[in-house]
Order: structure tokens, then sequence, then C-alpha cells
């Protein structure tokens, strides 16, 4: 299996740990918090392609200068 495949569901199983324990943290209400959690899983994951994207970047110019 392809190395980028394996950490993206790494990624994907972490990811929601974090969001899964944050949102049951924050509301009280399970019903409630089950509401919120694709929203904030969908948030975390572009935040987490965006950081990843810039870090890409940043790499491709620093090696292209160098």
């Amino acid at each position: 299996m392809s190395d980028l495949l394996v950490h993206l569901g790494l990624l994907l199983v972490i990811s929601v740990a974090i969001v899964t324990l944050g949102v049951f943290f924050s509301y009280p209400d399970d019903e409630e918090a089950f509401k919120r959690l694709p929203r904030r899983l969908g948030v975390f994951l572009l935040g987490c392609a965006t950081v990843a994207a810039i870090m890409t970047l940043i790499q491709h110019t620093g090696a292209s200068l160098g």
C-alpha cells in the first residue's frame, strides 16, 4: 500500500479522535455534540490540508532557491 494512503488514513483516525473528544467536552448534550461533529471534523481536516499546502509551498520555494 502506498505510504501516502497509510499516512492519510492515520491522519483521519487521529483527527476523528481529536475532534470527537473536543466536541463532546464542549457540549454537555450528546445530541447537540453529534450534530456538530461532521462540521467540526470538516473544518479540522480543511485546516490540516491548508497547513500542509502552505508547508509544501514553502518547501518547494526554498528548494528552488537553493
